[in-house]
């Protein structure tokens, strides 16, 4: 459609034509786009196998440090594989938490591109959901979840992975990302996203306005990318050395300031002349003894991988690294490059955890035969209770003898040396191997600590174990139901017992009654004071073998005053007593007579009633004893006449003063 004058025909024509060539176009960039998608899932199948290796390599580490924990190594030597082992864990953790960074910032160009309010705060922490049950994450997770199927931007047609699954009982079910159990996000098949060509997302959150003005969340990008290498070499490179000749130990720690990120790694001659400044640099700190020469080909192989370049050329002008990855790409393309740059990590992680895995060597041991093996704490529960079993394998040789030493509750013995240990007192045993020896002991706790015999390499090594166990005696109570009693103002004694638990994990506490105790005898005291409640509660608990408070018991009891007593004169409350022998006595006692509870009673006053002169006369005391007037009176008093005390107060426990219902009436003979 050039200048001059055409005629309609030939402006139809040429208007079908630009057309044609737009359709063409269009074509070629839905190929190239598809393209990237499929790149993408290549390289997300690709992570989940290395993710799964490395997980691999960090078990291996784990079951080296347990192997030689169980085979007694000495604690020199452990501390020096668990020191590597931390370092491998400081590992994975460094790289769980840049790969996630690197997919959050995916993540939020993806979420973003459909709804421009999107902050990346909104990605923090995200995994923890799944690897640390933390609320706040699960709050944020199930959010942002909710945003993605809101939006609508991925389809779930019949090729979608998420076709046809039951998302009922998933909270985070979406066809955009999930995480694994290891704390891993990855994205999902991006086939049906629809914004597949949006130039301008990555653009905006990634690039930024212009070379001197970056976004925030590019520059960050490229930071962490570059504190990850860093951190990882200085984790694999900053460690002792072993101990050469003459004692030396070398403290390594590489300096990675001194290598300085190239302008450019774009043709073999940059990366061949960026790669012997490397060289050079750990050449130097190896003079320098600040870089173990087994590590250098680890440290060269990440800086090389995991280095970017300050700058990339377009079209023949000078751009900024992140411009040239992610200025007016599709979003698809950026997700591509972002699932490549976390590929890499996860690869320079696999270098770094097999070069520590390397440092530590565990000594392996025959075995020809492997049972299953079931044990736990105790083989008694209670109802209610719960059992922690074990159940693992045990792998040893049947054709080797089993062969014990020990001691019996003695551990002791164990913190000494070979030389002063009570070789007398340790007991012996020989048998098949998987035998079981047998024991016993009185009721109480007791320990087992001694050595068993395994042969490393055909040579006979001893290595340490103890047993913990506790013998009980069996019991039994019975109680009467109706006598669930609680006397106010008194101290009330609560003998408890429950089988399965030592004495000292058990506890009893009450509502509507305080509880002290238990006393040397084991007895608690239960005190009701102040109440109008007619129950209270007594209520028994124990600590379990987990540390877990446990209720065993819950008993509700009636609430009663104490009974008053019965006052008492020459041991008697009434009937017949000699003269002689009544004006030989000199108080009033008041007791409850033949009830089983001993209470104390104190009379604090009382009267005494006699005639005189044919006249009715009345006496008083202010405390428990006879008045001159009153002994007295009594010898006055004719045979066959009545000595009669009334009015008696007493006080009681409590501190209360209370008037006895009934006197004391004798017939003097």
């Amino acid at each position: 459609m050039g200048g001059g004058k055409e005629t309609p025909r030939q402006k139809m024509i040429g208007l079908m034509y630009l057309v044609l060539m737009a359709l063409l176009a269009m074509n070629v960039s839905k190929e190239i786009i598809n393209a990237f998608i499929t790149l993408n899932n290549k390289l997300e199948s690709s992570i989940e196998q290395v993710e799964s290796f490395n997980t691999n390599l960090s078990g291996e580490l784990d079951t080296k440090l347990a192997t030689l924990k169980a085979t007694g190594a000495p604690p020199d030597e452990l501390e020096r594989v668990e020191f590597h082992k931390n370092t491998n864990d400081e590992i994975v953790e460094l790289t769980r938490h840049i790969c996630n960074d690197v997919v959050k910032r995916n993540l939020y160009l993806l979420i973003s591109a459909g709804d421009k309010n999107t902050e990346f705060s909104e990605f923090k922490d995200i995994e923890e959901a799944i690897i640390s049950d933390d609320v706040e994450s699960k709050t944020k997770l199930k959010a942002l979840v909710k945003k993605v199927n809101e939006l609508g931007i991925i389809a779930v047609d019949e090729h979608h992975e998420l076709h046809g699954v039951n998302s009922e009982t998933d909270d985070y079910h979406n066809p955009l990302f999930h995480i694994d159990d290891e704390g891993y996000i990855h994205i999902r098949d991006l086939s049906g996203y629809m914004k597949k060509d949006d130039y301008d997302t990555p653009t905006r959150l990634l690039a930024g306005e212009n070379f001197e003005s970056i976004a925030p969340e590019g520059v960050h990008l490229m930071d962490n990318l570059h504190h990850y290498r860093n951190g990882l070499i200085a984790l694999i490179a900053n460690h002792p050395s072993d101990t050469l000749e003459g004692g030396i130990v070398y403290q390594y720690k590489f300096d990675t300031t001194l290598i300085e990120d190239p302008d450019f790694l774009i043709t073999e001659g940059d990366r061949k002349a960026f790669e012997a400044i490397v060289d050079s640099i750990i050449e130097f700190e190896i003079k320098e003894n600040k870089l173990d020469p087994k590590d250098a080909e680890t440290v060269k192989n990440i800086y090389v991988r995991m280095t970017i370049p300050k700058k990339v050329m377009n079209h023949g002008e000078e751009y900024p690294w992140i411009f040239g990855q992610f200025d007016h790409a599709p979003i698809v393309a950026a997700t591509a490059v972002m699932t490549s740059v976390r590929s890499d990590i996860l690869q320079v992680q696999t270098l770094a955890s097999q070069l520590v895995a390397s440092r530590v060597k565990v000594q392996s041991f025959n075995f020809n035969k492997i049972d299953p093996l079931a044990f736990s704490a105790t083989s008694y529960i209670n109802q209610g209770d719960s059992l922690g079993l074990k159940v693992m394998i045990a792998a040893y040789d049947s054709s080797e003898a089993m062969e014990l030493k020990y001691w019996v509750d003695d551990s002791t013995q164990m913190t000494k040396s070979e030389s002063t240990q009570d070789i007398e007192s340790m007991q012996t045993f020989k048998g098949r191997a998987g035998q079981s020896v047998k024991i016993s002991g009185s009721v109480g706790d007791h320990v087992l600590s001694g050595f068993i015999a395994i042969k490393e390499k055909g040579v006979k090594k001893w290595k340490p174990w103890k047993f913990n166990y506790s013998v009980g005696a069996p019991n039994a109570a019975i109680s009467a139901a109706d006598l669930q009693v609680l006397y106010m103002n008194w101290s009330n004694r609560i003998k408890v017992s429950a089988s399965g638990y030592k004495p000292e994990a058990i506890r009893l506490s009450g509502r509507g009654c305080s509880v002290s105790g238990p006393d040397s005898k084991g007895f608690y005291t239960a005190k009701v004071s102040g109440t109008k409640s007619k129950t209270a509660k007594l209520i028994v608990s124990a600590i379990d073998d987990n540390g877990k408070n446990v209720e065993l018991a819950n008993e509700t009891f009636r609430i009663f005053p104490l009974p008053k007593p019965t006052a008492y004169f020459a041991n008697k409350s009434g009937g017949r007593l000699k003269k002689v022998n009544a004006t030989s006595y000199s108080s009033i006692t008041a007791k409850l007579g033949e009830s089983p509870l001993d209470v104390p009673y104190q009379v604090v006053s009382f009267s005494m009633y006699t005639t005189k002169n044919g006249s009715p006369i009345t006496y008083k005391s202010t405390n428990n004893r006879l008045t001159g007037l009153m002994k007295a009176a009594i010898k006055k008093i004719p045979k066959g006449g009545n000595l009669t005390f009334t009015m008696v107060k007493v006080k009681g426990p409590g501190g209360k003063i209370s008037q006895l219902d009934g006197g004391i009436v004798i017939k003097l003979i």
